[in-house]
């Protein structure tokens, strides 16, 4: 006869696979009626009276649940049922990334009001914890002096309407111990030429004084091949030159 250590392992290689064999949503529902039905009618066995009547209609009430909501689903999206569990159509996985891939690459964010940041040279690229971007941002002031550095901690996109929702930290160099945050959105445009720019808003809180919020609008421009160039190579004062030279 088995030992209690191999029944034991064997029950759990039965769970194991149970858990291996859900894979879809369908397979999902039916296998939490299995446990939920299982552990009723235990109890069902094990009580007596209204006790007993009580399980009884648990199990009832799960099984009509079950088919209310796959009946649901049959009618309304019929492939969610059978699709694999946290999946995404393939084509929304697509466009999602294609949009992801449009907007990657360097701007120019001129902000509204100015100070004391005026305008923030932002790199956008792709984020594959989240499969959407990451924005990472250094903020000039008026007469072209390093003011912030920034970056966005979470990104969400709505592809159909070209818009980005992000929640961003960051902080002043001059100021170190007081940081910064916020929440922002952008709206993309289409061009023939693809999408070169786009207007949005964002929050800006100093963390240590919630009062401090302020809200401001921005207007994004790709940056050229030569501001890449510039930035990237330049020192300070170029850098200076060039900020000054943006903003007019």
């Amino acid at each position: 006869m088995p030992s209690g250590q191999e029944k034991q392992n064997d029950t759990n290689a039965n769970r194991v696979a149970i858990i291996d064999a859900v894979k879809t949503y369908l397979g999902f529902f039916v296998l939490v009626v299995l446990v939920v039905e299982a552990v009723l009618g235990a109890l069902a066995l094990k009580a007596e009276g209204e006790n007993q009547l009580v399980a009884l209609y648990g199990m009832l009430a799960v099984v009509v649940a079950l088919v209310v909501i796959v009946s649901f689903f049959a009618y309304m999206r019929p492939d969610a049922l059978l699709r694999p569990a946290g999946s995404r159509p393939a084509q929304e996985g697509r466009s999602l990334q294609e949009f992801c891939e449009r907007i990657s690459g360097h701007w120019w964010e001129r902000i509204t009001p100015g100070d004391p940041t005026a305008i923030s040279y932002v790199e956008v690229g792709p984020d594959a914890a989240t499969s959407t971007v990451k924005m990472k941002g250094t903020a000039y002031s008026k007469e072209g002096e390093l003011a912030a550095i920034w970056e966005s901690v979470a990104a969400c996109i709505n592809v159909s309407e070209r818009k980005m929702f992000y929640y961003w930290k960051g902080w002043h160099p001059a100021r170190p111990n007081e940081p910064y945050e916020g929440f922002g959105e952008i709206s993309f445009h289409e061009s023939p030429g693809g999408i070169d720019s786009g207007v949005g808003i964002f929050s800006d809180t100093n963390v240590t004084d919630a009062r401090s919020t302020t809200k401001k609008s921005v207007d994004f421009r790709r940056s050229t091949d030569a501001d890449i160039r510039a930035m990237k190579e330049g020192n300070s004062q170029s850098i200076a030159e060039l900020i000054r030279k943006k903003l007019g």
